[in-house]
């Protein structure tokens, strides 16, 4: 199951406010589909039991999406068979006489040790992965009923400044060009409106997936804290002292994915320190090989997790040049308002315009609270290489 579909919230954000830049928000899209929940099944045809006026609280639908996880029970189901697999080797290791026999099962036995660990990592970094992914549908859920809470103003107004166009357009005040242009942003913003509706119902389908509910099922969902009532979205600007903290985390056997690579060479390093001239079948070159092999894949993986943390961190810093922009859009423009409004009373400027910026000021309220959003999932991701 991906991650939440913040390329949609990117779509809805530059129609609505043609001044925020798509390709901060597009990175954000890129990076929150990278992190897989194995969790797959079929809703159970249930409904959430909420009651009037209640919303689902991310506590209580990660808790829910743990005790349903297959992922979880199957890591469990295999921790158990790998516990009766060690019994076993270690009953064969004791009974056998031969020294390749007992130098196998002591290979055998370490395998599954370090295996058996590997599923106890897998099992908390699948909780990770669901509050994160939880979360996320929640943020997009919500995020997009806010866009279509004033999708009625933000086409009326469109329209109406397409009439002025067409007008202008007929009286050869402006170009053939320029006019398509005008019709083709007003087209986005009427087909913006099912683009908004597909991503909710796209966010509560995968949402009900993990959840095990009826995948139609909808219901509200609330991302303020049960304990303090306020969103646990919120924006911190990262500490631009930390980028090799992060780089070492992300590095390091706190990444699940690192801590399996070290297992391997752990184990290929073991074959080759029991190995024995005298006794061994099989061949030290192969031993040293296989050694080789599992050092590359561990220094290639961590230059790569480095590389990702790198650019993640570069997309935080643009993001919050972003988030800054708005703030500052948004200032001047709700400083100028009354202006605005003094000017309409004395009919220098039209209605039409003084509802357009009325409309500005909440399409970059949303704005704002889209790049708040996509920097949130962006420190979940910096702070935790898990996700990544």
């Amino acid at each position: 199951m991906k991650k939440n579909k913040l390329i949609t919230a990117v779509l809805i954000t530059t129609i609505a406010a043609g001044s925020v830049s798509a390709n901060v928000y597009a990175k954000a899209y890129s990076l929150s589909q990278n992190k897989v929940s194995t969790t797959t099944k079929i809703g159970t045809g249930s409904t959430p039991s909420l009651a009037e006026g209640e919303a689902m609280t991310v506590d209580a639908a990660v808790a829910r999406a743990i005790e349903r996880s297959t992922t979880i029970k199957t890591y469990e189901d295999n921790i158990e068979i790998t516990e009766d697999n060690l019994d076993d080797v270690r009953v064969e290791r004791l009974d056998a006489t031969e020294w390749n026999e007992i130098n196998s099962y002591a290979i055998s036995y370490k395998k599954l040790e370090l295996q058996k660990e590997d599923y106890k990592d897998k099992i908390e970094a699948e909780k990770q992965t669901i509050r994160y992914n939880i979360e996320n549908y929640f943020s997009t859920i919500l995020y997009m009923q806010d866009y279509l809470a004033i999708y009625d103003e933000i086409l009326d107004v469109a329209a109406r400044s397409l009439e002025v166009t067409k007008k202008q357009y007929e009286l050869g005040m402006i170009s053939q060009n320029e006019y398509d242009q005008a019709v083709n942003e007003y087209n986005e913003k009427v087909t913006s409106k099912t683009t908004a509706e597909n991503s909710i119902s796209s966010s509560y389908t995968a949402l009900n997936t993990l959840l095990d509910y009826n995948v139609a099922a909808t219901y509200p969902v609330t991302l303020d804290d049960e304990e303090t009532g306020e969103s646990i979205v919120v924006y911190e600007p990262v500490d631009k002292t930390t980028l090799a903290t992060a780089v070492a985390l992300a590095t390091s056997s706190s990444n699940i994915t690192i801590k399996s690579l070290e297992r391997n060479v752990e184990i290929a390093q073991y074959t080759v320190d029991t190995y024995s001239d005298l006794y061994s079948n099989d061949s030290e070159i192969e031993k040293t090989a296989a050694l080789y092999t599992a050092t590359s894949s561990l220094n290639n993986t961590k230059l790569s997790y480095e590389a990702s943390v790198k650019t993640l961190y570069q997309n935080i810093l643009e993001n919050e040049d972003s988030y800054n922009d708005l703030n500052n859009q948004l200032t001047t423009l709700q400083n100028t308002m009354s202006i605005y409004e003094k000017q309409y009373e004395l009919g220098q400027i039209t209605e039409l315009a003084l509802d357009s910026y009325k409309l500005e000021e909440k399409q970059l309220v949303l704005s704002i609270q889209n790049t708040v959003n996509t920097h949130y999932f962006y420190m979940q991701q910096y702070e935790n290489p898990n996700l990544l």
